[in-house]
Order: structure tokens, then sequence, then C-alpha cells
């Protein structure tokens, strides 16, 4: 079975099948409680619309203490104003704003209307009016109202959705006296908004009740016995019962209960018909990916066939290149490896194709070899030849230098390793000391201490060497005086010192502050010739590297006494492997 088969057969067994089962099944199971978590949802609807709902009346009660703090309103309802024309100028021009104000703030109001208690005060028609003109039965509700306490009541009306009036009494600025009673008459829109915002939509219906459990709004006789029926056998704020759905809510400030009702079958009427299309577009996608997927495995597959058909047909007499396309298509991963495996032909080709030539470059590089240890050997004996001839002239100076040079020379050419130890370090600083003291004669003396046991102490080689150079260079040439260096070799149980020691110029302040700098700062490394120090850098940065840890090369110089160098390093004796 090829590769793009198994795939396919892959996706249906491990992809398609499993989806279409678990989807089935996770359907069957949520099935059930889907009308419970439909009832809970809009119950929480319910809700979420009531509280929208008292913050809307909560608006509409503030404006009776805008009325009942407004002093204003409070003298004129008060008769205080005495003349008809103070009345008529306060009512213009104070309180007429008011109530226009509080009508185009809120919109759910159709009229403000203030039933005055004073005989004397001056009657405004729809806006303040004669107590006579107060409706008994209402004026019956409203008697027992204490100071600060309103009262909603249901205006009288055939209409499914009824208008609802606001009634409270408004006090003088004592509160000691009534002095009008404030009508605020709000359209059925509060309730209509309300209802909306509950889900009030296709055959769901809303009913009012009363305490006592009275509809106040009549509508299909048959389905309200329905509905009251369940409400007496059931007490849960929501429940199913006989297809039914019931949510029910009490309005506290109405002092009613709305129930809204509707039928399972409504709802599944439209989860049915939502379900069979999101089944079809299910199947529809599924088969379109399924197609895709195919068509995107074939081309992968294809093309990973054709390199393994290939590389079937590789051996020794058969290394040619696998050509590829050069679309967009190629530049993938598959891509990449058709062409690293190319490059891998090629290479191994030319591995195959140049052993010959790297065994005659090996045979020519051992020539080579013994070619390149003749030229030491040459140089060792022309120095002993020159220092053999000196001692027969009796030039015992010229022995001492060829003998000496000839030690440098062979201590720099012969090893092959990095490290020695001090004791050979410094003796061959002492040959190198005594062939400028055979130039400098008597302006450069030196004494060398040591106090350690050097034949056992690791370090670099040529490590002291640049340091002795920095001191006969910088002090010894700079003064005509005689100049004395000192090499001194101290240990501890953890740590060796080396003092090399002048008693030259010294370092100008400025130029011992560059070389701190950059023997402590990040930028170690970028020395340039200007600057100077360029030897002790090295230095520094080679004990680094060779010791590690806190090893590490310290300036102390005063100008015109003279200049030390310390090298500190970390204790560790020589390998003699």
């Amino acid at each position: 079975m090829s590769i793009t088969r198994k795939i396919v057969l892959g996706y249906v067994i491990l992809i398609f099948i499993p989806v279409m089962v678990f989807g089935y099944l996770y359907y069957k199971q949520i099935y059930s409680n889907l009308t419970q978590q439909f009832v809970e949802s809009r119950q929480k609807i319910l809700e979420q619309a009531y509280s929208n709902m008292k913050t809307d009346i909560s608006r509409i009660e503030s404006v009776y203490r805008v009325m009942q703090y407004n002093p204003y309103l409070t003298d004129y309802l008060d008769g205080i104003y005495e003349s008809e024309a103070e009345s008529v100028y306060t009512l213009i021009r104070y309180i007429l704003p008011l109530f226009s104000q509080s009508m185009f703030t809120n919109q759910e109001i159709e009229s403000l209307v203030i039933y005055k208690m004073k005989d004397q005060v001056l009657p405004v028609t729809g806006m303040v009016q004669n107590r006579s003109d107060l409706d008994p039965r209402v004026e019956e509700i409203v008697s027992s109202l204490k100071a600060g306490q309103g009262r909603w009541i249901r205006a009288d009306s055939e209409d499914a959705i009824p208008a609802l009036i606001y009634y409270q009494y408004i006090y003088n600025t004592q509160i000691t006296e009534r002095i009008g009673l404030l009508e605020i008459r709000v359209s059925n829109s509060l309730l209509r908004n309300f209802y909306a915002a509950a889900g009030m939509d296709g055959n769901w219906q809303a009913y009012l009740l009363t305490e006592e459990g009275n509809l106040l709004a009549n509508g299909d006789r048959e389905y309200d016995d329905v509905v009251l029926r369940l409400l007496q056998e059931e007490e849960n704020a929501y429940f199913i019962k006989e297809r039914t759905i019931v949510n029910q809510l009490k309005l506290e400030p109405l002092n009613v209960r709305v129930i809204i009702a509707g039928q399972v079958e409504d709802v599944f009427r439209t989860v049915k018909r939502k379900e069979i299309f999101m089944v079809t577009m299910i199947i529809l996608l599924l088969l379109a990916l399924s197609i895709a997927y195919y068509a995107l495995a074939s081309t992968i597959t294809k093309r990973i066939l054709r390199l393994a058909r290939y590389m079937r047909t590789l051996n020794e007499e058969n290394l040619k290149r696998h050509s590829i396309k050069t679309s967009r298509f190629e530049k993938d991963e598959i891509g990449f490896l058709t062409t690293t495996y190319n490059a891998m032909i090629n290479r191994m080709d030319e591995l195959i194709n140049n052993v010959h030539r790297a065994e005659l470059r090996n045979k020519e590089a051992a020539y080579q070899v013994l070619q390149a240890q003749i030229k030491p050997h040459f140089l060792y004996n022309t120095l002993e030849t020159i220092r053999m001839v000196a001692v027969a002239n009796r030039d015992q100076e010229v022995a001492d230098i060829s003998f000496w040079f000839g030690k440098l020379m062979r201590y720099s050419l012969t090893s092959e390793r990095e490290e020695t130890d001090l004791a050979k370090e410094i003796e061959m600083v002492a040959f190198f000391m005594n062939i400028h003291k055979m130039r400098l004669q008597s302006r450069l003396t030196y004494e060398i201490n040591v106090a350690a046991q050097a034949e056992r102490l690791a370090c670099p080689r040529f490590i002291l060497q640049p340091l002795i150079e920095n001191a006969i260079v910088h002090g010894a040439s700079t003064v005509l005086r005689p100049v004395h260096i000192r090499l001194q070799a101290t240990e501890t149980e953890q740590e060796v010192f080396v003092d090399i020691s002048d008693n030259g110029n010294g370092i100008p302040p400025d130029k011992l502050r560059e070389i701190r700098r950059r023997l402590s700062g990040p930028d170690e490394s970028a020395g340039t010739a200007e600057t100077g120090g360029v030897g002790l850098i090295n230095v520094h940065e080679r004990l680094r590297a060779f010791f590690g840890g806190h090893s590490r090369l310290e300036v102390h110089s005063e100008q015109g006494k003279g200049t030390c160098l310390r090298l500190i390093m970390v204790k560790r004796t020589v390998d003699k492997r």
C-alpha cells in the first residue's frame, strides 16, 4: 500500500469516523439537557431585564427628588408668593423649565402633574391642578403614604401591557406639611421594553398576576387556565411541565408577578431547523476538507515517492543528482531535503574521487615535515659552531651570546606544548637578560630571587619574557642612569606571585589609568599601539585563559621612581606526561 493510501485511510479511520461518531453521541447526550438549560438561560435573561427596568424606575422616581428639593416649587406650592404676578413669574422662570427638563430626560413619562393642597396656590392646566381633580380611588390608595414613600399603580386600560402611574407627596421645606401630590404618568413603553429585553418574541406570551393570583390582562382564556394551573402546582421560579415552559419573577415596585410562557415545540422547532442545517454544513465541510486533504497529501507524498524510487537506484557506479522542479512548491522541507540529498551525493562523489589525491597529499606532507625538522637543527648546529669557534679564539662574550641565544631558540622551537614549569621560564628570562646586559653593559643590572618550588609550578611559555622586555625597553632604554631589574617569585597555599620591578622613569598617571582600565574593563583586548600596553594586555589575557579564576596582571608605578608588574597565578602543578 502506498504512502498516499495510508495517509487517506488513516485520516478516515483516525479522524473522520471518530469525529462523526463523537458528534452524534455528544448531540444525543446534550439533547436531553437542552430544554432545562434553555429555561435557566431565559430565567437569567428575565432577571437581567428586571434589573434594567428597576434602573429605569429609579431614574423616573428621581424626578420626585428634583421637585421636592427645588425651593421655587415648594415655595410656590406652599403659597408664599402673595401676588399673582410674582407667582406667574416664578412659574415661568423656574418651575416650567423644571417640568420640561424632567420630561425631556425621561422619554417614558407621558405627563407630570402636581395636585396642590392649598387653595391660594394658582393652578396651571396640565402642571398644577386642584386636589379635587384627583380620582377618589387614587386618593384612597395614596392617602396612607408617609414622607419619602411613593406608590406605583396601574392605569385603567384594556391593553395587554398597561401604563403605570407613580404618586408621592411633596412636603414643605421643613417636611412638616403636605403641599402637593406628584403624579408621574408613564407610558407602557416601560413594560414593553422589559418584555423585549426578556425575550418576548414569536409565540411566547407574558402575563401579569396580582398578589391574589388574578390575571391583569385578558388573552387566550384556555391557555391562561393552563398557565395558572401550572403556577398553582409549582413553586419554582421556572419549570417545564406538560410541554409548557414557564418563567416567572416578582416585580417588587409594581407589586405584581410577571409570567412568560411558551411551548417546548416552539423551542425545538427552531433548534431542529438549525440542527439540520448544522449537520448538513458539517458533512459538506468534512467532505470538502477531505478532498483538500487528499490533494495536499498526494502533492507531498508523490514527491517523497519519487525521491525514494530514485534513492533505490543509487550504487557506487550511479551517483547522479536527483532533478527537481523550480517552483514555489519545491521550496519547502521536501525541497530542502532533496537539495540536501543532492549536495550529499555531490560530496560523496567528490570524496570518492579525491581519495587518491588525499593519499598523495599525505605523502607530500610527510616529506615537508622531514624538511621542516632539518631547518631548526641546522640553526642549532650553526649557533653551536659559532660558540665553539669563539671559545677556540678565547672570545668568551661571543661564546656566551651564542649559547644563550641557542637556548632561547631551542626553547621556543622544539616544544609542542604551551605549558612549562616556572623554573624553566625563569631560566629563559635569565638568558634573555644576559643578552641585553651584554648590549647595555653597566647601564643594566638585574637580580633573580625565587622563594618557591619553581620546578613543580606550571605556567604558560613566554609569559615572563614580554614583561622583562617591557622593563628593558621602557625602563633602561629611556634613561641614562643605570637601571636595576629585579625578578622575585613567591608562593602561598593557593597562589603564586611573580614581581618584575625596575627603577626607571615609571608610567605617566594618565597612561597608567588607561592601562588599568583596559586590564579590568570588558574591552580588555581592544588595545591599540597608540595607547600602549598591548604586551601587558596579551599577558593578562593569557593568564586568564591558562589559569582562570582570579589570575591576573597588576601594574604599580610611580613616575620618576619605577614600575612593578605583578603576576598573580592560581597555583597549579606541572603535568609531567
